[in-house]
């Protein structure tokens, strides 16, 4: 586990002459970069095959053969679109317009935001019974010379894809509780499975091609595998601790501590001690011989101020963490052994369109087999 990568980080530290001693905080970021510079070959490599258009042939076997929709790219009105780089898709049932999805993948000068869904119109059911069609917009900053995507920049576009395909086959009748309108919990779960799609490296072998039209060889899949697993329990533990600090922050209540009109440096304390509680679990529970200092300095939050993530998140940012061991965990037991079988895509569907209406367990156990149901969130195996 995350030992182990510790012990290989400060084996590296040793290789590349940068001390013999143990790891400090300090040196994790050299060696996380150093590591990276290492793979770049391996890394390109990989990226070849994960271009542009075949993440978007990816979408359209998700579409077609999965979920059962057929998934068309069309021409946009006049004025339809703000820039005429965007692309309009649509998600078809039949002949039925289920959704319409506007993609703007391109970098160009003013274009600030790198990743982002947004929701341009919900489901909801209009005054005349008939629906309203979802729509949305996936946004991303790609070179339109070299669209090649890093792997983990493939799964931040599948991810996205997921948050967008959730939007567009909702079926809610009041557009408030339509696609990612819900709680943040509940809504990270789609768009976490749908990263396996990228993760799996064979589900990458049925749509991954490069610019030749050569699908991904087992080779290539097997440096996706390695890629994926690279120092990835340091990286877990580091997003678990981040989501204890944020929970120990909006846990704190000031005044079941002290009085209203109390001195605001001593209410800060306070909660300074509770972030310090959460974080001395972590010190207490690792081997320290691979390193010195305290563990939680060795992740980088030797200061509570280091966690840019407090203003955003309101003691919600767990959820990431649990919704990739549950995504992880829906994936092996339903999808892992056919990731593109209509039997499974049939109850995904069922979900996607229920939106955010019943943000509930039961609705994400539903995906699972009659036999694996019945865990509570406490159970996720982590």
């Amino acid at each position: 586990g995350v030992e182990a990568d510790l012990r290989q980080l400060r084996a590296d530290k040793q290789r590349l002459g940068l001390g013999d001693g143990k790891l400090a905080a300090w040196d994790m970021q050299i060696l996380m970069n150093r590591s990276r510079q290492e793979h770049s070959m391996e890394d390109s490599t990989i990226a070849q095959y994960l271009t542009y258009g075949s993440m978007m042939n990816g979408v359209d076997l998700i579409a077609n053969k999965l979920l059962g929709l057929n998934f068309q790219m069309e021409k946009p009105h006049d004025g339809e679109v703000w820039h005429p780089s965007v692309q309009k898709y649509t998600f078809r049932d039949q002949d039925e317009v289920a959704g319409v999805l506007y993609m703007d993948p391109f970098a160009r000068a003013g274009k600030t935001m790198s990743s982002a869904q947004f929701t341009l119109q919900g489901s909801k059911v209009l005054r005349d019974g008939s629906r309203q069609t979802p729509k949305t917009s996936l946004v991303y900053a790609l070179s339109p010379d070299a669209p090649t995507l890093p792997l983990q920049h493939a799964v931040i576009f599948m991810h996205e894809i997921g948050h967008a395909v959730h939007s567009l086959l909702s079926q809610s009748r009041y557009q408030h509780l339509s696609g990612t309108r819900g709680t943040v919990d509940f809504v990270e779960f789609p768009s976490h499975l749908f990263e396996h799609f990228v993760q799996d490296a064979s589900c990458l072998s049925k749509y991954a091609r490069n610019m030749q039209g050569e699908y991904m060889p087992e080779e290539v899949q097997k440096r996706c595998r390695r890629n994926r697993l690279r120092y990835a329990h340091y990286e877990a533990v580091q997003q678990l601790v981040y989501a204890a600090v944020d929970q120990a922050f909006y846990s704190y209540h000031p005044f079941d501590h002290f009085a209203p009109d109390e001195d605001p440096a001593l209410m800060a304390e306070g909660v300074k001690g509770q972030i310090q509680e959460a974080l001395s679990i972590f010190d207490n529970d690792i081997d320290t011989g691979s390193f010195s200092g305290s563990f939680t300095e060795l992740l980088g939050l030797s200061k509570g101020a280091n966690f840019d993530h407090l203003v955003h998140y309101g003691g919600s940012y767990y959820c990431y963490l649990f919704n990739r061991a549950l995504s992880a965990h829906v994936w092996q037991k339903s999808f892992q052994e056919d990731p593109f079988a209509p039997s499974v895509g049939e109850p995904l569907r069922n979900m996607l369109q229920g939106g955010s209406v019943v943000q509930s367990m039961d609705v994400i156990q539903a995906l699972l087999p009659p036999n694996e149901r019945g865990f509570r969130p406490e159970e996720v195996p982590l």
